[in-house]
């Protein structure tokens, strides 16, 4: 038998191959009749021979596997991925878009921290204060009710006017407000009066917006403002909405913390096995085309999902203009993201999308470049189930059919993929207890609950820049009766 390298790849000699060598050629050399037992010494020396070059050749065979992308592992299989153009994806930490609720002029320090109730810690990068440049929301109250007065606020370059009525009280003014706002910004906010004032806030909540006022006769008592805060360890950290908001560090100032949109959940350090699934899908040498613009993406920091879509026809198609290309994009930072898909794109072609910056070239020229956030499709359940009579059911049933739905969620539901329904069967009928189980299913665009006949059994399609969000609080189970 050959041994080496051969057409069938590297064949390492076995130790018993060279164990008997090593002893025919002792025998040559000493005589046949030399005790190369085990017990002898020179049988000892002859096997620790063998065995020392069997050690070697297990060597070189793991050399030349590492020349093999199916057999190479660790920074052997980066040196054969970097001759493909790809690099393995590093760990980075989840990063949330917060909503500080504080009092203008607030400072927060650099390296303040936010906790989940699971525990993980979040930390903001550095110092900011509390201004109405950079908001999710505030807080609006009327200091005098002023008959015929024009209540008057800027919401980014719109202005918002209200002027009140002979029998307006603060209630009345509160509301035209909230009206004229809903009037100039339909569905963007969550709008609501409280014993405090008007609360404004985004119902998405992951773009900021400016809001300027010089009305005497309103205030701010709070503003909503918009920071980034990335966990304080690398990997998959689910945030729920609303659920980043416990304060570590109080600080004078700040009334409370909450995310009104999911957590850019992160990731670990791409295995080598994920490595290797995904080489075929990512070797493209291509620097303009749809692969390629979406694997130098996935490379800048923070970004855990990215593909894109591009319309070569001369009218519209699925909403994308004619000759256009959009990037859908999870993660990361919006400028560079731009400013990458600048440098990557094909000249001529409009960078279309949801999210537009502007990015400068070398020569000082200005161009708006658009890629796309995944708008969420806001799912509501509802599970009726009744018990099996030979199975003790929990306590907590409510809470573990609740978490199993979102635990499924977590692992299936991704950017453009459908909800289908009939697979939530699983997470529910694995609470012990569980005999019968009907589930129907709704979906809004923003926050506001739909009406008891928008829910259906039936399946929720998404389209390639939406994405499914389930949460804890949208989900209804209960008993039915006996």
């Amino acid at each position: 038998m050959d041994y080496g390298v051969t057409d069938k790849g590297f064949v390492v000699k076995p130790f018993e191959v060279i164990l008997q060598e090593e002893q025919e050629d002792f025998r040559s050399a000493f005589g046949n009749d030399i005790d190369l037992s085990d017990t002898s010494i020179e049988g000892v020396y002859v096997k620790n021979q063998a065995l020392k070059r069997t050690q070697l050749w297990e060597q070189m065979g793991k050399l030349y596997a590492t020349g093999d992308v199916d057999d190479s592992f660790g920074v052997y299989l980066d040196r054969l991925a970097n001759l493909i153009n790809v690099q393995r994806l590093k760990a980075n930490a989840t990063q949330v878009y917060e909503c500080l609720w504080a009092k203008e002029g607030t400072v927060i320090p650099a390296g303040h921290l936010l906790r989940l109730a699971s525990g993980q810690t979040f930390k903001i990068a550095g110092s900011t204060t509390i201004s109405r440049l950079t908001l999710l929301g505030f807080l609006l109250a009327v200091k005098e009710v002023a008959v015929g007065h024009a209540y008057q606020l800027q919401i980014n370059t719109t202005i918002i006017t209200y002027t009140a009525a002979a029998a307006d009280e603060e209630e009345q003014i509160q509301a035209g407000i909230a009206a004229a706002i809903e009037t100039a910004f339909p569905g963007i906010f969550e709008i609501r009066s409280t014993d405090e004032g008007l609360s404004v806030h985004s119902k998405i909540g992951i773009e900021a917006f400016s809001m300027a006022s010089s009305d005497v006769n309103i205030a701010f008592p709070l503003l909503g403002f918009f920071a980034v805060y990335a966990a304080t360890k690398t990997g998959a950290i689910i945030v729920p909405i609303g659920a980043l908001n416990e304060v570590v560090n109080k600080v004078n100032g700040l009334d409370s913390v909450v995310n009104y949109a999911s957590g850019i959940t992160g990731r670990d350090t791409e295995s080598d096995t994920e490595l290797r699934m995904s080489l075929g899908a990512r070797q493209k040498q291509a620097t303009a085309n749809e692969v390629a613009i979406q694997n130098e993406m996935l490379k800048v920091s923070g970004v855990e999902y990215s593909r894109v879509y591009s319309n070569r026809d001369i009218i519209e198609v699925d909403g994308r203009p004619p000759k256009c290309y959009e990037a859908v994009v999870v993660g990361g930072d919006e400028q560079e993201i731009a400013e990458l898909i600048f440098e990557k794109g094909p000249a001529g072609i409009q960078a279309f999308g949801n999210i537009v910056k502007d990015v400068v070239d070398s020569e000082g020229f200005h161009w708006a470049i658009g890629f796309s956030r995944p708008v969420n499709k806001y799912i509501w359940v509802k599970v009726d189930y009744s018990r099996n009579s030979e199975e003790a059911i929990p306590l907590n049933v409510v809470s573990a059919i609740q978490e199993n739905i979102i635990s499924w969620g977590h692992t299936v539901l991704n950017v453009g993929v459908d909800l289908i329904y009939q697979k939530m069967f699983r997470p529910v009928y694995d609470v012990q207890g569980i005999g019968f189980a009907s589930i129907k299913v709704a979906v809004t665009t923003d926050l506001t609950p739909p009406a008891v006949n928008d829910y259906h059994s039936e399946n929720v399609e998404i389209s390639e820049v939406e994405i499914a969000v389930l949460d804890k609080a949208r989900i209804i189970v209960q008993e039915l009766p006996v």
